[in-house]
Parts: structure tokens; C-alpha cells; sequence
């Protein structure tokens, strides 16, 4: 099978994924900390992606990278996201590029279009990148990476705008954006395989009563949702009215990212 190295092997999303991905693909975990229950074909390496020394040894060798690991947060500082969010996806695809890894998959987040207001629009695909924070702005920097890397011969870049990958939907604001982790395996095997990819954006969701994005290039390449939000909300789901109208950020596609403020990069006078 082919290897897929996967950063961040260990977070949230790294960890749900796994045991689907692995049916298909040899997986090389690398992640700050262990991943837990390695598979027989699961190979863990532990290291930091800001260290270019380690990023050589879990990129050599492999066939296609699924970039998850970063630094988040709606409070985040920007020099905080220097390293981990920018130099170590300059490393990685630079790293890809050097030993011929075929494909790059890179997450990316609704968040880089997180300031427009949720009403602004039916669908957001086709609107400029608006991000509402140093997070997003990040974002927006490894989607431009990849398509650089990608269109001077690089590996083939297949951004995933992801939604909300939470294990139920939460509240209204994140029904029109929530991905089943079936549904975003559906997406990352897409991206893998399928032989029209050279440089690509997708978003990361399932259906939805009242979906945000069309999808549309997803849909054209395949990808057909198993999964529907609506059919999976908490027992503690808040509709809209029930969201505090401002705290929340309920009427923007970013939420609270957008309703908080930026952390200055000036220093004070």
C-alpha cells in the first residue's frame, strides 16, 4: 500500500481519521507527542515540524502527505503561529518536492473566510479569502504555499477547507459547516487518488439542511456526502436565537474567531 505520512497524528482529527485511512494506506504518524494504538501498519515518529531536520526524516520515503498539525485559537497571537503554521508548511513542501512525494494534502479552514456574515451570501465558495484571525490568516498563507509549490512541479495540492469536524453539531451556526469523519476520509482518499488533482480547493462537509458551501469542485470530482448534520446534532444543540448574538459570532462563518479581537503585533507606544 502506499504510505501517507500524517502530522498531527495525534490531535483531534488526526486520531479520528486513522482507522480509516489505514485500511487503505500504510500510515506514518508524526505528531509533537505518541499517537496512541499504533496499528501494525502505523509507524510513529515523534518530532517538531519547526525543526527542518526532522521534517526531512518523516517526509523521505513517504507517497503523500496529509498536513493536519498547527497552532489554533481565536485568541491566538501572531508570532505564536510564526513557526509552527508558516515556516513548517514551507518546510514540508519544500521537503515534499525533494524526495518526489506525489501528493500534498493540506487542511485548511473555513476560518479564511470567517469575517463574512453568515447571511451575506448562499454559498461562500467563490468569495475572496476574508480570514478572522492570525489562525486564518495562516490558512490563507498554506493554501497560496501549496498552489506555488504545486504549479512549479511540486506534488499536486489538494486543500480541504474544513468545517466543523466535531463529533455532533453543536449549534446553528456550525450545522451549515459540520463533517463526519467518514465523509472528510471520503474527501482525503479523493485527494490521494483521484488523477485529474494538480491544484485544488475543497471544503470538508457533510450535508446540511442549509449548507454554507456548494462544494461544487468536490462534487465534480466525486465526492458524494454519506453523512447529514441535521441528523447529528447534541443533545445540547442551540438554534440560532438561543446563541448569544455577539459572543457567539453566530452570524458570521468564522463564529467566535470573528467576534474576538486581534492581539496586537505593534508593540505598544
Amino acid at each position: 500500500m502506499p504510505t501517507l505520512l500524517i502530522t498531527g497524528a495525534a490531535g483531534q482529527v488526526g486520531t479520528a481519521l486513522r482507522p480509516l485511512l489505514r485500511e487503505h494506506y500504510d500510515l506514518r504518524l508524526f505528531d509533537r507527542r505518541e499517537p496512541a494504538d499504533p496499528a501494525a501498519n502505523e509507524q510513529v515518529m515523534v518530532g517538531d515540524l519547526c525543526d527542518p531536520a526532522s521534517v526531512a526524516r518523516a517526509v523521505e520515503g513517504v507517497d503523500a502527505i496529509l498536513h493536519l498539525a498547527c497552532v489554533h485559537g481565536p485568541a491566538i497571537r501572531f508570532d505564536a503561529t510564526v513557526q509552527p503554521n508558516y515556516h513548517a508548511t514551507l518546510y514540508l513542501l519544500e521537503a515534499a518536492q525533494r524526495f518526489g512525494v506525489k501528493r500534498f494534502l493540506f487542511a485548511s479552514s473555513h476560518h479564511v473566510l470567517g469575517q463574512y456574515r453568515g447571511d451575506a451570501a448562499a454559498r461562500f465558495d467563490d468569495l475572496p479569502p476574508a480570514p478572522d484571525g492570525y489562525y486564518g490568516i495562516s490558512k490563507v498563507f498554506g493554501e497560496a504555499a501549496c498552489a506555488g509549490y504545486a504549479l512549479r512541479g511540486g506534488p499536486a495540492a489538494f486543500v480541504i477547507r474544513i468545517g466543523n469536524a466535531d463529533a455532533q453539531v453543536a449549534d446553528a451556526r456550525r450545522l451549515r459547516m459540520w463533517v463526519s469523519t467518514r465523509d472528510l476520509a471520503r474527501l482525503v482518499r479523493i485527494g490521494l487518488e483521484h488523477p485529474d488533482v494538480r491544484n485544488e480547493v475543497v471544503y470538508g462537509v457533510s450535508d446540511s439542511p442549509q449548507p454554507m458551501f456548494a462544494n461544487t469542485r468536490a462534487r465534480e470530482l466525486g465526492y458524494r456526502p454519506q453523512d447529514n448534520a441535521g441528523d447529528c446534532k447534541a443533545a445540547d444543540y442551540l438554534d440560532h436565537d438561543a446563541m448569544h448574538p455577539t459572543a457567539s459570532g453566530r452570524d458570521h462563518v468564522g463564529g467566535v474567531y470573528a467576534a474576538s479581537p486581534l492581539a496586537p503585533v505593534l508593540p505598544e507606544a
